[in-house]
């Protein structure tokens, strides 16, 4: 019994190495039976012996494995037509009788024999191959002394015919098309379901102009479904809806859709955004109107209430999205019985190029109360005290920031109706509602981020509470924090 290896492809493709010992070690050092100078192939990289009339192979640990048909082994039987890869070094196996030569002059301590051309005969040096051309002993023996080259293992290859001889190729030659043998074909057979046999037989046995082709028709099929992907998802679709037909009218609702200019706007309205609210209150009143803005510098966006200006817009801050803002129309600018026009009037455009836009706008009309000025001042006394009481209670209850602002505020409302000048309470409250308007939108934010927390770790059930945990600090539709939980809910699919 003997074995025969073949090198399968690269450099020195076709050598063949035939061996009648029963242990043969394969690697980078002299010391090895078959010696190959390729850095991916270690000092000591892998055993072939035999045990009876079968041959195994066995990893010698080294860096980059030991293959048998593109499967990593550690030890595995051999058998006719596998494909064993040393790292980057792939050879064809196969079981073969042979015969000891006869000769007068034998080789000692060489069991080794070399299959030419024409002749088989013994070396009078160990085998070796992928030597680089033109190095001197001194320099092999420090490429064996040196570390092994980590690398990713080749694929399996092309098997190529077991009794293939070794013969130079001219360098410039395309490399040959390979047929497999018999052995290889029953093998894959049994590997595979048909189609993927003949497609595995086909690619083994194509050219590498063949492989190229296929490779780029394919290449050329991904980049064209990727293509069509992109144009699903990202291109614009005519089938969107149509949004609702544009607000005109301003009543306590707010109109959630936005205006302006820029990218996202529901409603294109490059210079102005006209609305009307009916104004018929029976006593005195103060009318606010409330927004949100983004995109705005200063100056740039005014308000104008029956053709006078009550207002600007404020700058952009950090907390734009968060932050609802509000105009108090002066009573003198009110028409009572009649339709009132408010204009959001962008002082930049033309040339309708600035980008701008206001959304959640809608009016509030507050009955002022006809009391003795002195009961007047009582009465939002009271309300002030218990707003106070109620502000420092905030951490107790859900609800408690939202009900100190409404009293403070209702505290500043109420005494809009007393004269001029003011009493030093109507200045308190106001400030008093700005500040707790500020813990609204911390708070606020504060959920916000804990819904995204929660969504974003796949706890979905703990977003969806905490969405609906909102209307608990935020019972009444007149912050903005509930219309963002709806939106955060829709977003979320909650």
């Amino acid at each position: 019994m003997g074995f025969q290896l073949v090198i399968a492809e690269g450099k020195e493709a076709g050598k063949e190495f035939v061996f009648d010992q029963s242990s043969v070690v394969i690697g980078r050092t002299s010391e090895c039976d078959v010696v190959l100078y390729d850095p991916g192939v270690s000092r000591k990289h892998a055993r072939i012996f035999s045990e009876g009339e079968r041959y195994f192979v066995e990893d010698m640990g080294s860096s980059n494995g030991t293959k048998v048909n593109g499967s990593i082994v550690k030890k595995k039987e051999l058998s006719d037509g596998d494909a064993v890869a040393l790292g980057p070094v792939v050879f064809n196996f196969s079981a073969l009788e042979v015969e000891e030569p006869t000769g007068s002059n034998p080789v000692a301590n060489q069991d080794t024999r070399i299959v030419a051309a024409s002749d088989v005969k013994r070396p009078k040096n160990k085998p070796v191959a992928l030597a680089p051309e033109g190095v001197e002993a001194s320099q092999l023996s420090e490429l064996a002394r040196r570390s092994t080259r980590t690398m990713q293992a080749v694929s399996r290859p092309r098997s190529g015919p077991t009794n293939a001889v070794a013969r130079p190729a001219p360098a410039a030659a395309a490399a040959p098309k390979v047929q497999l043998t018999a052995a290889d074909r029953a093998r894959i057979k049994r590997e595979s379901g048909a189609l993927m046999a003949s497609l595995r037989i086909f690619w083994a046995e194509a050219s590498q102009l063949t492989r190229k082709l296929v490779l780029g028709a394919l290449g050329a099929l991904g980049l064209g479904l990727l293509a069509f992907l992109y144009y699903l998802v990202a291109a614009p679709s005519d089938d969107r809806p149509a949004p609702p037909p544009e607000p005109q009218i301003l009543t306590r609702k707010p109109i959630e859709e936005s205006f302006g200019l820029g990218d996202g706007v529901v409603y294109h309205r490059p210079d102005m955004k006209i609305l009307e609210f009916e104004y018929n209150a029976p006593v005195k009143a103060v009318v606010i109107l409330h927004f949100q803005s983004k995109e705005i510098a200063q100056g740039e966006v005014m308000v104008s209430v029956n053709g006078a200006d009550v207002g600007a817009l404020p700058p952009d801050t950090l907390a734009v999205n968060e932050r609802s803002n509000e105009i108090i129309i002066p009573p003198a600018n009110l028409k009572k019985g009649e339709r009132n026009k408010v204009i959001f009037d962008n002082t930049k455009n033309p040339p309708h190029s600035e980008p701008w836009r206001i959304w959640n706008v809608w009016v509030e009309i507050n009955l002022l109360p006809e009391l003795p000025l002195d009961e007047l001042l009582r009465n939002a006394q009271m309300t002030f005290e218990r707003a106070v009481v109620t502000f420092e209670r905030r951490d107790v209850g859900a609800g408690n920031r939202y009900e100190a602002w409404k009293d403070f505020r209702t505290t500043w409302l109420m005494l809009e109706a007393y004269p001029e000048p003011k009493p030093e309470l109507y200045i308190l409250a106001r400030d008093k509602v700005k500040e707790a308007q500020q813990e609204l939108d911390r708070k606020c934010a504060q959920l916000m981020l804990e819904a995204e927390g929660g969504y974003n770790q796949k706890q979905f059930e703990a977003a969806r509470a905490t969405l609906e945990h909102v209307h608990e600090y935020f019972p009444a539709n007149d912050q903005p924090c509930p219309w963002r939980a709806e939106q955060k809910r829709a977003e979320y699919g909650l």
